[in-house]
């Protein structure tokens, strides 16, 4: 699995002078560059460190990485994509590869690179490695043998590895030095990293992240109930076979967006949203969340709420009719036009990026409705979490989402397709540059 995650920071090396992280003031999570959402300059916050870069990657990824390689890309001096992978189990930690098998780490180093390489700009890259596996004194650190095959993959593409550091069973050090007078053995405490300056700056900012990949995904149907599962049941039976027809279709489309409008910008996209301990907000009716949840029992319904969700709703409107055939309503030329996008959005073959801000937003009305969900609607649902976090890049997510949908539903047919395409390593088109990617919200 891995997560790739596009942003804008200004970064640097911990041996060159001190860069500068964009970021927003508490009103939200940075969105595209100013020419292309028409907002002021991003505030900027400088890393001097290394204790600064360890401090920075959790914070970016919304989550402590474990047995995880993280690359952050750089563009002169400035970061540009995070990427963090799954490490190869144990059997290739040792010098030579280990007993694995070669060809994989071939295809773990060279997807690396070719991820990397897909930003034009990027010349460098800064690692961490995150594992608990023992690093005796005078003997290689491990996975050498996968790095020292990366570090020749990702200059054969023009990126250079400028540094990298180890951090594992409470302690940092820097991977690439042996010199015990300059980095004494076994390393430095994960207290300087907790303390460094740029940590209190964000934790001040209110970031804040989950200690692990799992925690950052909360357990559906925590909030369900025997009232409101009846509650869906009556929908269900009072809208069966009228879900697409006209009068209906557009009225709980309209629910949705409502709904998605109504969340409030969540500090950091990857951290669990607000209210997910128990308080849900006080104006909600039961007979809403029994529409929403009932509708996603139809799969036209389900898949454009997610259309809605990416891109608004005249082009989920207007794009349906052509996978409805009609039976929504009539299928202009228009509409023909926006069903070609409607599909291509819904599998990520498009270059146009998504709303940033309203996808964020669905996230925490898929996540809050997914507390009171159980069955098919909690399936529904973790699918369509696990496509935004798809949508942004983020595959570890994505497939936890999926995995708790299949969970819930065995088969559920729309989570065993995304989840082929992570199996297959694809992202979203939109992914793969740097205008278009999700530039989540590594510091409010």
């Amino acid at each position: 699995m891995n997560d790739s995650q596009g942003t804008g920071p200004d970064a640097s090396g911990p041996r060159s002078a001190a860069g500068k992280i964009p970021t927003r003031g508490p009103e939200g999570p940075p969105g595209p560059e100013p020419s292309a959402a028409g907002r002021g300059a991003p505030e900027t916050l400088r890393v001097g460190s290394p204790q600064d870069i360890l401090a920075f990657v959790p914070h970016c990824l919304g989550f402590g990485p474990q047995e995880s390689l993280v690359l952050l890309g750089l563009r002169g001096s400035r970061l540009g994509a995070t990427l963090r992978l799954d490490l190869p189990d144990a059997s290739y930690a040792a010098e030579d590869g280990g007993s694995g098998d070669f060809g994989l780490v071939c295809a773990y180093t060279a997807r690396i690179s070719s991820l990397l390489a897909g930003d034009d700009e990027t010349d460098g890259v800064l690692m961490v490695m995150y594992t608990d596996l023992p690093w005796q004194e005078g003997t290689p650190p491990p996975y050498s043998g996968v790095v020292e095959l990366l570090t020749e993959d990702l200059a054969e593409n023009g990126i250079r590895l400028r540094d990298g550091w180890l951090v594992g069973q409470g302690i940092w050090r820097d991977y690439f030095c042996g010199d015990s007078g300059c980095c004494p053995w076994p390393g430095n405490p994960l207290g300087d990293v907790m303390e460094s300056r740029l940590n209190a700056e964000l934790v001040y900012r209110g970031s804040a992240y989950a200690s692990s990949l799992q925690d950052t995904v909360g357990g559906a149907g925590r909030f369900r109930n025997d009232d409101l599962d009846a509650a869906v049941d009556s929908v269900s039976q009072r809208m069966l076979g009228l879900w697409t027809r006209p009068g209906k279709f557009g009225p709980v489309l309209e629910a949705w967006d409502r709904r998605i409008r109504s969340m409030p910008q969540p500090n950091s996209p990857g951290s669990p949203v607000r209210g997910s301990s128990g308080t849900l907000r006080a104006d909600r009716q039961a007979e809403d969340d029994a529409l929403l949840l009932a509708s996603l029992a139809v799969k036209p319904v389900r898949d454009t709420v997610l259309v809605l969700a990416a891109l608004g709703m005249e082009t989920a409107l207007e794009g349906s009719g052509l996978w409805l055939g009609g039976e929504a309503g009539p299928v202009s030329g228009r509409s023909a036009q926006a069903g070609v996008l409607f599909r291509a959005v819904l599998i990520g073959n498009s270059r146009l990026s998504p709303d940033w801000d309203r996808l964020d937003r669905a996230y925490g009305a898929f996540s809050e409705l997914a507390l009171m969900a159980g069955g098919e609607q909690a399936a529904a649902l973790l699918t369509l979490l696990g496509w935004i976090e798809w949508a942004r890049g983020r595959s570890s997510r994505a497939e936890l989402y999926l995995s708790g949908a299949l969970g819930e539903e065995p088969g559920y047919r729309l989570a065993v397709l995304l989840r082929e395409l992570l199996r297959r390593g694809e992202l979203p088109k939109w992914s793969q540059s740097p205008e278009t990617a999700w530039r989540g919200a590594p510091v409010l």
